[in-house]
């Protein structure tokens, strides 16, 4: 497979990056003089006028070229206008293929499979079995996306500790302990000025709360309310580069990350911005995205069965056609509620308000196709 993102294809098609216009494109859009030309339209004519050489006509013949290529190189960019829904699968169940993938094909629809890469082919791993590299690549081969869910399904953000650490003491209370459902991994313990790191070796509650365990006392005292623990920024690396590179080396397409248990701070965005294009699940609780103001980075995501109503579900697709808006929605398919009639259910509704379903790379692309376009059609801030 092509393991150049669709991201940076569509850029370097495009000759857009990140600040929007380069050199060629603002001289195409200068400002028009009184009979509504442009002052090189003008100067161009004069110049023809006067017997001018054929550079300029040369020049407009590259032009024309080269919009000719955008256009070309822009036509498998999905178009989401009227709306458009994203459906991101969690973890990398089997029955992401057993039960999501058939009623996906029944629409011709696809979808973007979070996978952690250290539980691919497991069976009876944390109590269900887990894809195998033949069915993702079935999954690949129908277009849906192949996304990073870290190695081993880490949170990534940060957790404010409640209580205070004395340096005898051997563990810390953090207002949530994702950080202790894997032991072995080092933790950065910080209040900006001192820095720690254990290992973490156990995790439970007691009558103060649910705690991390060390293997040896923190060394340093902390004060809670200026302290959170964290993984460091190398363990960090490790989760975000290895998870990547190990869905690479199978032959996928990796460009996007699906962030653990919805937990995304600002540091991890820093740095899952060194190797992927966005995160799908950035602000949970809602699924509404405004497609011209699209950050892959900004994300909103919502479940579409778990935790929600059939009623609400309509409701906010209602609106997502309503507001021509983009839609990511999340599930997991190992949960008893999930099943294949919900699944089909929520894609009838989908299509019987005419929205697209894409996946989140696609998404992407079209988002930033959209941008282009309105750059072509707006006045430009850079002259």
């Amino acid at each position: 497979m092509d393991q150049q993102s669709t991201r940076r294809r569509l850029i370097e098609a495009t000759g857009v990056g990140m600040l929007g216009l380069t050199a060629g494109c603002v001289s195409r859009w200068t400002e028009r003089d009184e009979n509504g030309d442009s002052s090189e339209e003008s100067e161009s004519r004069e110049s023809a006028a006067d017997g001018g050489t054929d550079t300029e006509t040369s020049t407009d013949d590259a032009a024309s070229e080269d919009e000719r290529d955008e256009d070309e190189n822009t036509d498998d960019v999905p178009s989401i206008d009227g709306g458009a829904v994203v459906f991101v699968y969690d973890d990398g169940p089997i029955e992401d293929y057993e039960q999501a993938f058939p009623v996906h094909q029944e629409f011709d629809a696809p979808a973007t499979a979070g996978i952690v890469s250290e539980w691919i082919g497991r069976e009876d791993y944390n109590g269900t079995d887990w894809m195998a590299v033949d069915h993702l690549e079935k999954l690949a081969d129908a277009g849906w996306e192949i996304a990073s869910h870290t190695t081993a399904h880490t949170a990534l953000g940060a957790f404010d500790l409640v209580e205070d650490v004395e340096s005898n003491e051997t563990r810390i209370y953090p207002e949530q302990r994702n950080h202790g459902f894997h032991h072995g991994y080092e933790i950065e313990i910080t209040d900006g000025n001192e820095s720690v790191r254990r290992t973490v070796v156990d995790s439970d509650t007691d009558e103060i709360g649910g705690y991390l365990e060390f293997d040896e006392p923190v060394g340093v005292a902390f004060d809670a309310s200026e302290t959170v623990e964290q993984y460091p920024d190398d363990v960090m690396h490790e989760f975000l580069e290895e998870s990547k590179q190990d869905l690479e080396e199978y032959g996928f397409d990796v460009d996007t990350l699906l962030a653990p248990y919805d937990i995304v701070d600002e540091r991890t965005v820093e740095i899952a911005r060194e190797y992927y294009d966005g995160i799908s699940n950035v602000h949970p609780g809602s699924m509404h995205n405004d497609p011209e103001a699209f950050d892959p980075f900004g994300t909103n995501r919502d479940y579409f069965i778990e935790f929600t109503t059939r009623e609400e579900v309509q409701a906010e697709l209602d609106q997502v056609a309503e507001q021509e808006a983009l839609s990511i929605l999340g599930a997991h398919t190992f949960k008893d509620e999930v099943t294949e009639e919900r699944i089909r259910e929520t894609l009838e509704w989908v299509d019987e308000r005419d929205l697209d379903v894409v996946t989140f790379r696609e998404a992407i692309a079209a988002t930033e196709a959209l941008d282009l376009e309105l750059v072509h059609t707006r006045t430009p801030r850079f002259r």
